[in-house]
């Protein structure tokens, strides 16, 4: 079961001929139920000062958890479900912290990379998904301050493109394209998900996440840094 405490503010605008959809968390709605998960819940406890700038989504409290993620799987009706319901998605981004954990303890300290997932939960009875691989270096080696995590998400590829690896049997004979058609959720990973990890605590902040997609015949969507993951 899904749980979501606090607010959101969501707003979609359009550039270029594509649109976004951006949560900033500055009002009373989270019509995308973005949360922090692990592997029962999804919690996001809003902060009203301190973000980037403003409100922001903080974990909950003694977050233990393998792979920390800021996961949304947005509910029919939402603006984030019907970006991801286009098949025309573009990019991604979210800017993430992360806090001292003030003696909650293990910590986890091993090098990692922040990454960006998508997930179909519905076509089998397993959940199908693709993740980037050549994301920006995540410093998990202690706290860190407000930084930008940017993808690019090659929505009219119909083979898995370059940076990113899909998980699926074989036998489904499901591709790329068929994602891009059936998303039903969008993760942004701390550690990333190749890793052989162990639960430890932590304190982590989300803030400004923002899904680009829709029609576009021109460059502009890809300016500031979409222009392939962030440099490390």
């Amino acid at each position: 079961m899904r749980k979501l405490m606090g607010f959101a503010l969501l707003a979609v605008t359009a550039t270029a001929g594509a649109e976004q959809v951006v949560d900033d968390f500055e009002s009373g709605t989270n019509p995308n139920q973005w949360g922090w998960s692990n592997s029962t819940d999804s919690v996001a406890n809003i902060v009203m000062d301190g973000g980037d700038p403003g409100a922001w989504a903080e974990s909950p409290d003694a977050y233990f958890v393998d792979h920390p993620n800021f996961t949304a799987l947005p509910p029919a009706g939402s603006p984030l479900r019907a970006a991801l319901d286009s098949g025309t998605l573009h990019a991604a981004s979210v800017n993430l912290q992360r806090l001292d954990t003030d003696g909650c303890l293990p910590v986890y300290t091993l090098p990692s990379t922040l990454t960006l997932s998508l997930i179909d939960t519905h076509t089998a009875d397993y959940v199908i998904e693709a993740h980037t691989t050549d994301g920006k270096t995540s410093p998990t080696t202690g706290p860190f301050g407000w930084l930008s995590a940017k993808f690019t998400i090659p929505s009219e590829a119909t083979d898995t493109p370059p940076g990113w690896v899909l998980n699926v049997a074989p036998d489904l004979n499901y591709t790329w394209a068929d994602l891009m058609h059936n998303i039903d959720g969008i993760r942004f990973f701390v550690v990333s998900p190749d890793d052989i990890t162990f639960s430890s605590c932590w304190d982590l902040g989300a803030d400004n996440a923002v899904v680009t997609y829709g029609t576009t015949d021109d460059d502009t969507v890809f300016a500031d840094d979409f222009d392939g993951a962030a440099p490390p």
